[in-house]
């Protein structure tokens, strides 16, 4: 079982806990998703060196919203919750290192995306596949 190292993070603890709980509330996943989707497109992390941070986010939020939806359910609750933490994460402004410091900002923003991506990174590659037969 894949074990997350950012315990030590205590802003991210407050996303995870928040995290099982929206999990089980299909409309604050919802509201999640579309926060989540505004904050990308305000920050245009497609042309920066922060790249990588979008495409996992992406990935995240279409993780959620096939969990949401019911489409997809053979993720483990444990890391349902940490994808989730993961995005919540991402919108909290203020943070280990706050957002509104430019770029320095989103740096522990992608590490924890990355460090979920790689703890969890079976489940994400199970979702990818499934993903791909849908298609």
């Amino acid at each position: 079982m894949a074990q997350l190292k950012v315990e030590k993070n205590k802003y991210f603890e407050q996303a995870k806990s928040k995290a099982s709980h929206i999990l089980s509330n299909k409309e604050k996943l919802e509201e999640v998703l579309a926060a989540s989707k505004n904050r990308l497109s305000e920050l245009n992390i497609e042309n920066s060196k922060l790249k990588k941070l979008g495409t996992n986010l992406r990935l995240f939020l279409r993780m959620i919203k096939a969990y949401a939806r019911g489409l997809y359910k053979e993720i483990p609750w444990k890391s349902m919750v940490a994808i989730v933490g993961g995005v919540l994460y991402f919108l909290m402004p203020l943070d280990l290192v706050p957002d509104f410091i430019p770029f320095t900002g989103f740096l522990d923003d992608f590490t924890v995306i990355m460090l979920i991506s790689n703890a969890f990174q079976q489940d994400i590659e199970q979702f990818e596949t499934w993903e791909q037969q849908q298609k």
